[in-house]
């Protein structure tokens, strides 16, 4: 009890020093500005269950900021108008400009009056000029505007259906490839046999086989071109496929395919539409590749793609002397090629979460 009481009295000791401060004379009393109900320092406002649930930030959406990411690029801006102005005009295009044939085994043929006197450069009524007249070429004499775009509607649609069915295929094979580990061996070696056989043997093979037409050159492009996409998932598959919070969903009893589309494949969402990105430029370039070799439509039954007319104009060497001849089918094909690519690079970079923060 002593030592309790001697505690106090040095309490008293030390607020008796603080009230006799002269720093604090004058001072108003704190018991003062206390008003002597309390209760009128606060106003209830009232609530309801669904403003206690509110939150007070927007919540996560993952698709949302990716967007916002994405267009706050300037250059995805550009290269989405290009990409429309090249889509508007690759489908309106050749109506515009529209020189039907007049002859069976050509297409978009002009005025026979100077068909074979002159060479017409780009003019008011021949926005791309015409083709050099040559008796050895489909095109002769053609309107370069018609055919221009009349081979970019075609390009352009082989190029979409390939990139879109080796996406499908690879994604699928690839997540089966990195995951089941008895298709390993059995993938492995189908891929090692593929890469030893020149495609472009295999493609004269079935070229000579199968019918030409558009399918079958789908068939062709698609054949192989998955294998690229689906090796790539199977090794992401496998760096993370033993990952902590993939072996605890399994414990937990999750199926082979939730494990695939909940926990692997969303995690490869950025890698993927990188390779992806450049699926329809690659398709487009392979049927120039194709046409060079004559393997790809048969121009005189009016199945013109832009690998066709480039073929045309850089074996006759006519473009040397009459460069509007190359530089026409090259302002559509590059840019468009061009465009997709960094599209696609910008979307790989805004669909990664890091991005986001």
């Amino acid at each position: 009890m002593k030592k309790k009481n001697k505690k106090i009295n040095e309490n008293d000791v030390i607020f008796q020093v603080i009230d006799d401060d002269p720093r604090l004379a004058g001072s108003v009393d704190v018991e003062e500005t206390i008003p002597e109900n309390i209760d009128d320092l606060f106003k209830v406002v009232g609530t309801t269950d669904e403003r206690a649930e509110r939150l007070d930030s927007t919540p996560y959406s993952y698709w949302r900021l990716t967007f916002s990411y994405l267009f706050k690029n300037p250059m995805v801006i550009v290269c989405l108008v290009i990409l429309v102005i090249l889509i508007f005009f690759t489908i309106f295009g050749p109506s515009m400009r529209n020189f039907p044939p007049l002859v069976k085994r050509g297409v978009g043929y002009i005025d026979s009056e100077y068909r074979w006197k002159e060479v017409i450069g780009p003019n008011a009524e021949h926005w791309f000029g015409v083709f050099y007249p040559s008796q050895s070429s489909v095109f002769s004499g053609s309107d370069l505007w018609y055919v221009v775009w009349k081979g970019a509607q075609l390009s352009l649609l082989l190029g979409t259906i390939v990139a879109l069915i080796d996406t499908a295929v690879g994604i699928l094979m690839g997540s089966l490839w990195g995951y089941f580990r008895w298709l390993d061996p059995i993938l492995i070696e189908f891929r090692n046999f593929v890469n030893n056989i020149p495609s472009l043997l295999l493609y004269i093979l079935l070229m000579q086989i199968l019918p030409r037409n558009f399918w079958t050159l789908v068939l062709l492009l698609t054949a192989l071109g998955w294998i690229g996409l689906a090796g790539f998932i199977r090794n992401q598959i496998i760096i993370i496929r033993n990952r902590e919070y993939n072996i605890a969903s399994q414990t937990l009893g999750s199926s082979s395919m939730t494990m695939i589309t909940h926990n692997l494949l969303p995690y490869l969402v950025s890698v993927i539409i990188t390779v992806v990105s450049t699926a329809i430029p690659e398709a487009i370039s392979s049927e120039v590749g194709l046409a060079y070799f004559n393997l790809s439509f048969i121009a005189s039954n009016n199945e013109i793609t832009l690998g066709q007319v480039l073929t045309t104009v850089c074996q006759s060497m006519n473009w040397v002397n009459y460069p509007y001849l190359l530089i026409a089918p090259m302002m559509v094909m590059a840019p468009l090629t061009i465009t997709f690519f960094y599209l696609g690079m910008a979307l790989a970079d805004a669909t990664d979460p890091k991005s986001h923060r």
